[in-house]
């Protein structure tokens, strides 16, 4: 019986680099494991199967590492970063998928070329337990394909003038794997060539002078994942609005929270929201595209993914998760329909990074949209927890017809010891309009709910409703103000959170 493929690669490449699990702790059996496997030459593969101890494996590290230098070392742990958090597929982390293994060897590359799969009603039925490697019976598969183009100029120690490394998803399912093909040979030898250029001792040079003799010590050169839009078309995008050109920044709108997920890491979730008047569609736009750039104008995050319009109670989204330290931002985030701008908006970012341990709370986030998914979103998602699903109203604007739902993320509440809970009161207070006395809802018990499904220390979620269709006698068009008092009990702390919005008819 011939075993399937997927089984003999993977068993193929643990063995590869396996140890004793009886010769080396966990810890140093894990380096061989994870991304830094990636990065190893055929020599140092052999030296680390062959470790017996601690003592060789702890050597080895140092060495491996002094090869490449310390920048090389910051500048990689960067790469696995940046993959982890936007190539991970189900739960294997995105440094060890196929994308993640060409960026942490090769870096980001000069320009992506994306093509979605045809929808044809007589596509093949593809089986699940054939591998995507295969190159047999899969011409005629409708798949979605990427294609990263990385140039000599631009990529160092490439060894060729260009190199195209190709992705596909065969199964329509968020996996990308590599294109195996005639040319995949020459991915093999850009790979091998890179890890020996980047694995070459440092260079010393010393130049004397008729007063001082200096040493200049230079490592191999390195790409990071680009924090720059592939696309001209859609950098121009984003220089158009930012020089307040844009004819397409109309009836568009974005807006951004702070969270941390139950494990633990901070991250900000970006929407574009797009309200009901709108004439798009989801057929109007194929990419969701995004530059985040600092205080002084400087890009430090992009990205360009293939992603559509959500439709849900008559209006869409469509949102993003990034990835940014404390400090003062801009957002210019955007919609395309191939290599066409359709429309784009900026928001300004104000960046508080929370701690795992940290206190406090998220900012209030406004929504007439909550609704709950088939299936349970991953870690850090934009605005999903679990199967919960809330689309924050970024233009703010409501009617008297809607429920007005305030949702919290409360970061390490204290807990009940008898419950193993968080106690928590609310107070809400809505004024504006021509309310003549605010609307008060008085101090009372509210359940907070656990991110991570079990009770305990972490970080919990408040969410509640007002009905306005119950209380719009006394609502008239306007702004309004809702403030948010959260008492929590055990800690005796009081957080105090509000947010203006406008109601119409």
């Amino acid at each position: 019986m011939t075993r399937p493929i997927r089984f003999v690669i993977a068993f193929a490449i643990a063995a590869a680099f396996a140890v004793s699990a009886f010769a080396l702790s966990d810890e140093y059996v894990q380096f061989g494991k994870g991304p830094a496997q990636f990065l190893m030459t055929k020599d140092e593969q052999a030296q680390w199967k062959n470790l017996k101890s601690d003592d060789e494996a702890k050597k080895f590290i140092a060495d491996f590492w002094a090869r490449r230098g310390e920048k090389f070392k910051t500048e990689f742990e960067a790469r696995v970063k940046y993959a982890d958090e936007h190539f991970a597929e189900g739960r294997r982390k995105g440094s060890m998928t196929d994308r993640g293994h060409v960026l942490l060897v090769l870096g980001g590359p000069a320009k992506v070329a994306k093509t979605d799969a045809p929808q044809a009603t007589n596509a093949p039925r593809i089986n699940p337990n054939a591998s995507p490697d295969l190159t047999q019976d899969t011409a005629d598969r409708p798949r979605a394909r990427q294609v990263w183009t990385y140039e000599e100029g631009k990529t160092p120690n490439l060894g060729m003038p260009v190199l195209d490394v190709a992705f596909v998803d065969i199964l329509n399912n968020g996996e990308w794997k590599l294109e195996r093909t005639r040319a995949s040979g020459d991915y093999n030898v850009a790979f091998e060539k890179m890890n020996l250029a980047n694995a070459a001792p440092a260079q010393t040079t010393t130049t004397t002078t008729t007063t001082e003799t200096t040493k200049t010590t230079t490592g191999p050169a390195v790409a990071v994942p680009p924090a720059q839009l592939t696309s001209p078309a859609l950098q121009a995008a984003v220089n158009d609005l930012k020089a307040g050109k844009s004819a397409i920044n109309k009836n568009v709108f974005v807006t951004y929270s702070e969270l941390v997920s139950p494990t633990g890491e901070f991250y900000v979730p970006i929407e574009l929201y797009v309200p009901k008047s709108s004439p798009l569609t989801p057929d109007s736009a194929d990419t969701f595209f995004g530059v985040v750039e600092d205080a002084n104008g400087k890009s430090v995050f992009a990205f360009q993914d293939s992603a559509k319009l959500t439709t849900s109670r008559d209006e869409q989204f469509v949102d993003h998760t990034v990835i940014l330290p404390t400090g003062k931002y801009t957002a210019y985030v955007g919609l395309a329909k191939g290599d066409t701008p359709v429309v784009i908006a900026s928001k300004p970012l104000e960046v508080n990074e929370l701690a795992k341990d940290a206190t406090g709370t998220s900012k209030l986030i406004l929504s007439n949209n909550v609704y709950e998914t088939e299936k349970a979103a991953p870690v850090k998602a934009p605005f999903a927890f679990g199967k919960l699903k809330i689309v924050p109203k970024a233009n703010l604007v409501f009617t008297t017809a809607d429920e007005l739902s305030y949702f919290v993320e409360l970061h390490n509440p204290g807990i009940d010891p008898a419950t193993n809970m968080p106690k928590i009161q609310v107070k809400l207070e809505l004024s504006g309009g021509k309310l003549t006395k605010p609307i008060p809802r008085p101090l009372s018990d509210v359940t907070a709910l656990p991110l991570s499904g079990a009770p305990g220390p972490g970080q919990y979620a408040i969410i509640d409703s007002i009905q306005l269709e119950q209380i719009k006698s006394a609502l008239s068009p306007g702004d309004y103000l809702l403030k948010v008092k959260i008492v929590d009990t055990v800690s005796k702390q009081t957080y105090n959170l509000e947010q203006s919005f406008k109601i119409t008819g």
